[in-house]
């Protein structure tokens, strides 16, 4: 099992699962005849790993049902490369974001700078990449943005609820025209039963979500990832104690935010001024 961010996915699963079930590595290893050592290089994808010992971890691991047959699915495709993995150049960090999103569930972005990127348009990304990397490498980088929309619209699309902050939709980013449209983009995505989006307003003043833009990923097994935003692309926490202080923003924000027809309406306030400042 390489180092790939499939491969790290796989080995973060299993190591959440046999944690949650307070069970040491030694104790694993002794069920399936392993040795400590090479539980721990399995969830760290430093070994490979093949299907039947996989099988046997999650027979240790009491898993079964559609969690058994999805991690089993993982380990058949860690060597098939998928569209995100073809992509030279991308940083360790932003492949590893984008295996989580395709694995997740639910996705609640917190956006207090920028339009998430789940839900920008072409222009919008590209007037912000013109000022974040050189001229060559722009277009690729949109590409990527936009592949990573996929996950709303596919048959089985990840439940995402965005809390905006209102001063976002004040930037022209791009200019007043690229805004707009931007704007407006967020009012068709948010019709889609999948999609949720909430202004936190401007009037309430100082909130706990401007300490950072960051996503909440929720997987199928339960545990939750964060991806907090920086200018290297950002960083992945998976740890409970990590990931709680995070939770309890997005707690603190819910009780602040709007809600979904009052924000549709401040939205389309805003993408008028935008258009009638362009005109």
């Amino acid at each position: 099992m390489p180092q790939t961010p499939r491969a790290r996915a796989l080995g973060r699963e299993l190591r959440s699962k046999r944690e949650s079930l307070g069970k040491s590595l030694e104790a694993i290893g002794k069920e399936v005849g392993w040795s400590r050592v090479k539980v721990s290089r399995v969830e760290l994808a430093e070994q490979g790993i093949t299907e039947a010992d996989v099988s046997a971890l999650l027979v240790a691991l009491g898993v079964v049902g559609p969690e058994r047959e999805q991690l089993l699915k993982m380990t058949r495709e860690l060597d098939q490369p998928v569209w995100w993995e073809t992509r030279h150049g991308l940083p360790a960090v932003l492949t590893e974001l984008i295996e989580v999103e395709q694995r997740a569930k639910t996705i609640v972005d917190v956006a207090n700078t920028l339009i998430p990127g789940l839900l920008q348009t072409r222009s919008y990304s590209r007037a912000l990449l013109d000022e974040a990397m050189p001229a060559h490498q722009i277009s690729d980088a949109v590409a990527v943005r936009q592949n990573r929309q996929d996950v709303l619209e596919r048959a089985d699309p990840v439940q995402f609820t965005a809390y905006v902050d209102e001063a976002v939709l004040l930037r022209p980013v791009g200019g007043h025209l690229t805004t707009a449209e931007q704007l407006r983009h967020l009012l068709s995505v948010g019709r889609r039963p999948n999609v949720s989006i909430h202004l936190i307003p401007l009037s309430i003043g100082v909130h706990r979500g401007l300490d950072g833009q960051f996503m909440l990923l929720k997987l199928p097994n339960g545990t939750v990832n964060v991806h907090a935003e920086a200018s290297n692309a950002g960083f992945l926490l998976d740890e409970t104690e990590e990931v709680k202080p995070f939770v309890e923003t997005v707690e603190h924000i819910e009780s602040k935010a709007l809600g979904v027809a009052d924000s549709a309406i401040l939205i389309e306030e805003h993408a008028d001024r935008h258009m009638r400042k362009e005109t």
